[in-house]
């Protein structure tokens, strides 16, 4: 057999294999647009599906561990469990601003305490606030008081002092409470005061109505007041005595 017949003998061989390898492939047909939409709602199915039975099975779970009995001793630990929210404190607050005319207030403090469910009142200790008018200033203090923040009242209790000047002195008041008002620019007690001025003067009321804005004090209800002149001063040259003449008289 010459090289030329073995040649041809093994390309036929070749073309058998390869034709007998692509007899056994699979022809897999494209997806129909109707195959493709029933596929896509069976994936939507499953996305609501299967979260669905998550939470079925969560809460069987749960369901179980709680009828079973094992740990109700530990559960009834916390049934008077109750949410709270810690309350807000701080030292040496500050309260500063302007009342509604304009005229400049500071309300300071040693310590401040804020409920959590009361977040425009805060409580106060040994507060001091100072209110000034167009002419006038207040000062008031007290052990104990409450600041409202909204309508910027000031409530003071046990053992207020108020020092205001009445006329030219300036006095001294103590009332077992008093209410600041920094928008009304008054400082009112209905609890009664009692004061001291200079030179021994003294001053009872029942009640007491402090307004900056005219500067007037007005106390009402048993009113006294005791008030010593003071001293006149001496002109100088009065403590020495007159010129005598030769026969002893004074001029």
């Amino acid at each position: 057999m010459n090289a030329s017949a073995v040649s041809q003998d093994a390309s036929v061989a070749s073309a058998r294999t390869s034709r007998g390898t692509l007899e056994h492939l699979t022809i897999r047909r494209r997806t129909t647009g109707e195959a493709a939409a029933a596929r896509a709602q069976v994936m939507r199915r499953m996305r609501i599906a299967l979260p669905v039975l998550a939470v079925i099975l969560i809460a069987a779970f749960l369901l179980s561990t709680r009828t079973g009995g094992g740990d109700d001793a530990f559960l009834d630990d916390f049934a008077d469990v109750r949410a709270t929210t810690q309350n807000l404190s701080s030292v040496r607050p500050q309260f500063s601003g302007v009342d509604a005319s304009g005229n400049p207030y500071e309300i300071t403090a040693d310590a401040m305490s804020q409920r959590a469910e009361a977040k425009d009142t805060v409580e106060l200790d040994r507060p001091r606030a100072v209110t000034t008018g167009p002419d006038q200033q207040s000062v008031v203090s007290a052990k104990t008081g409450t600041f409202n923040t909204e309508d910027k009242r000031l409530l003071l209790k046990n053992g207020v002092t108020f020092e205001r000047a009445l006329g030219r002195d300036n006095y001294v008041l103590k009332t077992p409470a008093a209410t600041v008002s920094i928008d009304d620019q008054t400082v009112v007690s209905e609890e009664g005061v009692d004061g001291a001025g200079p030179g021994g003067s003294t001053l009872k009321a029942d009640r007491m109505n402090a307004d900056n804005k005219s500067g007037a004090v007005v106390f009402e209800g048993n009113v006294s007041m005791r008030v010593y002149p003071k001293e006149i001063e001496k002109t100088d040259g009065a403590d020495e005595p007159a010129p005598a003449t030769e026969n002893g008289d004074v001029e």
